[in-house]
Parts: C-alpha cells; structure tokens; sequence
C-alpha cells in the first residue's frame, strides 16, 4: 500500500480485510485466553478467602469459643498422631516415646505420659489410643479454661478470640505470599506438558490444608500454655517496674 501510495483510500481487497480480521480475532482469542486464566486462578484463592473469613467473623462473633477449641484439640491429635505411627506400622513398633514427647510438648498438662502408659491404654489398639488422647486433650482445654474463667468471667473467651484472631491474621499473610510463589513456579511447569492450572489447584489445596491445621495447632497450644493472672496482680506488678 505504501509502494502505489494509496494510504488514504479506503481498503475494499477482501483478502486483506479476511486478513485483518483474523489477525485481530486471533489477538483477541490471545488475551480472552490469558483473562480467563487470571479468573481461574483467583477463583481458587477467592474459595480460600471465603472460608478464611468465614471462620474468622465466627470467631468474633461467637460468645463461647469453647466447642471450637475442642474440635482444634481433637483435630490437633488427628494430626499428631499420624505423623507419629504410620498406618503401616504394627502396634509392637509403635514409637510410643515419641508419642508421648509429643504430645507433652504439645499440651504441657499431659507430662505424665509414657510409652508405657500409652500401651497399657492402648494395647494395640489405634482407635482407643486416639480417644484417649483425645479425652485427655479436651479435658486439658476445661481445665485450663476453668482456671482461667476463676480469676474473670469469660476471661477464657476472650484469649481465644485474640488467639484465632492473630493467628488466622498472620498465617494468613503468610500463605498469600505463598500462593504468590506458587502461581510463579507452575508457569514452568507446561514446559514438563503438564497443565500449570492443574498443578496450581492441587498445590494451593495441600498449602490451604497446612494453613488451617496451623492455625487450629496454634491456637490450641496457645489455650494450654498461656499464663493468666488477676488485674490487681498485673497492675503491682507494673507498678513495681515503673
């Protein structure tokens, strides 16, 4: 066009106008392709969001955390457990002195366990050494909460809400950034013939699974192991600093 110097005429070839526009459709195809991608991607972490925030304006507005924090101490043993006895290991071979340092470590109220009292209770058995585990971590929690609640009403309350608030905050600033990674690392993986927005869901699944049993492993270690005093007491005692 610019050789026979026709720039300012119309264009009535039609295998130049078949030609644009199948450029334009393909360019357009291009970016509807990548705007649909970018959707797919944030539908996964918008999913996650949701049920972050849910349980999040759950713990604000509850008045008694108290059933929450025992399914997070059941579901804390869930975890301990299978990360100390494999399915595939026979009850003689139990680590049970792992076990215990374990849990003792997790719930300080339960020092008096030993592999040898964990197989008197057991005795082999999988499941009753998970219920018993599972009464002594719930009965830890009302222990500690009625010591908590004698010094002021509702006190326990309160420290669980400050606990599942701060910890869902912070795992979860956490784990954005972690996503962050991930959508950059499974880009490459297409190179491998492998769909990155597959690999992408499972990935950002697994790390949404380990978020919510940190937070709830936190949170319940958090109940057991922190002090409480009285006001008057907290009040001396700053007094005698200044």
């Amino acid at each position: 066009m610019a050789a026979f110097q026709i720039d300012d005429l119309p264009i009535e070839s039609a295998m130049l106008t078949n030609a644009l526009d199948e450029a334009q459709r393909k360019v357009e195809s291009y970016f509807y392709d990548i705007r649909k991608q970018l959707f797919d991607y944030d539908q996964v972490l918008n999913t996650q969001r949701d049920r972050v925030y849910y349980d999040r304006r759950a713990a604000l507005e509850a008045v008694d955390l108290s059933k929450l924090m025992v399914d997070y101490a059941e579901q804390t043993v869930d975890d301990i457990l299978e990360a100390n006895i494999p399915d595939n290991v026979p009850p003689e071979e139990w680590p049970l002195d792992a076990l215990a340092n374990k849990m003792m470590q997790y719930c300080p109220q339960m020092s008096d366990l030993t592999a040898e009292s964990l197989q008197q209770v057991a005795g082999g058995d999988y499941e009753k050494l998970r219920e018993y585990l599972k009464k002594r971590s719930v009965d830890a929690y009302y222990e500690k909460k009625a010591q908590v609640d004698a010094l002021e009403e509702g006190l326990m309350a309160k420290a669980c809400r400050f606990f599942v608030l701060a910890q869902t905050d912070n795992l979860w600033k956490e784990h954005l950034m972690a996503i962050k990674f991930l959508q950059q690392a499974v880009s490459l993986r297409g190179y491998a013939q492998r769909d990155p927005l597959v690999e992408y869901k499972l990935e950002a699944y697994q790390l949404f699974l380990e978020l919510m049993a940190q937070i709830r492993r936190n949170v319940i270690y958090n109940c057991y192991v922190t002090e409480f005093e009285e006001r008057s007491q907290a009040k001396a005692k700053e007094s005698a600093k200044v």
